[in-house]
């Protein structure tokens, strides 16, 4: 049996047919945006969907969307990296493809990817944690993806790190966590700071001995470390999925993070989690949109 999925991103959408059994791949297909309208959006969408659904008529049923942004069933509440807000999403492109369509955050897709044919498969309880151009995660509990009564759960990239204030996300609030180490915003902060390349650079640049660079890193990576480690502590997972840009080419900030779980989470709850990378690599919130459909 086939299933469609979409992972969709701010700046590219990519669509595949994939195997529910298994996970695999057995086609897909990828469209970069140039206009970010709601308009052009849905019918570059719908028009990728269109063309593998024809080519795979065994594909039946609704669509999974791993969509980048806050959701509300069809609705895109706040998608900074589109810039919209309260925007329904669902409704025309369901239209647009003559089927059902289900948005979950992208998160919650990778999760579910990783969890159902990734390194979590085989766990029921596991938490995902993503940095790349932002900071997310989702929670797996129960063999069931948490979702909140607003369908916001695992918007760990928007903890406070500080009472008042604070540098300004993406979402519009101060002092989120993402403020400090999703990439974008990271990148922004080592440029005020005179350092130069990506949130990628960062660690490679305190290792060489740069001060302002491990200033920045020993903050932003600390905070990710001990946010982590609070979530193992209150979730109690039997695994641990990293993943993201940022984190798949910095090896020291998996080993902070690692070193933290294992001293500042409960004793109960470090001793009992697998720490591991995500295996589906950029596949996972695609495999994940398609068997959550």
């Amino acid at each position: 049996m086939l299933s469609l999925g979409v992972d969709l991103g701010g700046t590219t959408a990519r669509v595949a047919v994939v195997e529910r059994s298994t996970g695999r791949i057995v086609a897909s297909e990828k469209q970069t945006w140039t206009d970010r309208s709601v308009e052009a959006v849905v019918s570059g969408t719908a028009a990728l969907l269109n063309r593998l659904a024809a080519a795979h008529p065994e594909a039946t049923g609704s669509v999974g969307v791993g969509f980048a942004g806050m959701l509300r069933g069809p609705v895109v509440a706040n998608a900074p990296n589109l810039g919209w807000r309260e925007v329904d999403f669902g409704t025309p492109l369901s239209a647009a493809v003559g089927r059902p369509v289900r948005l979950v955050n992208d998160l919650s897709a990778a999760a579910w990817g990783e969890y159902a044919a990734g390194a979590a498969k085989g766990t029921s309880d596991a938490l995902t944690v993503f940095v790349g151009t932002g900071v997310g995660s989702a929670i797996i509990a129960g063999g069931s993806l948490l979702s909140g009564v607003s369908q916001v759960s695992g918007e760990f990239g928007h903890v406070k790190l500080m009472v008042d204030g604070g540098r300004l996300c993406g979402c519009g609030q101060q002092g989120c966590l993402e403020a400090y180490m999703g990439g974008m915003k990271l990148g922004e902060w080592m440029k005020e700071e005179g350092l130069s390349g990506t949130a990628a650079d960062l660690e490679p640049l305190a290792a060489a001995g740069d001060a302002t660079a491990r200033r920045l890193y020993d903050f932003a990576v600390g905070h990710l470390a001990l946010a982590i480690a609070n979530q193992v502590t209150v979730l109690n997972p039997g695994v641990l999925v990293l993943g993201g840009g940022v984190l798949s080419r910095c090896p020291g900030m998996v080993q902070r993070i690692r070193e933290t779980v294992a001293r500042r989470s409960t004793v109960a709850s470090a001793a009992a989690v697998k720490i591991v990378m995500a295996s589906l690599g950029d596949d996972s919130g695609l495999v994940g949109a398609a068997l959550l459909s």
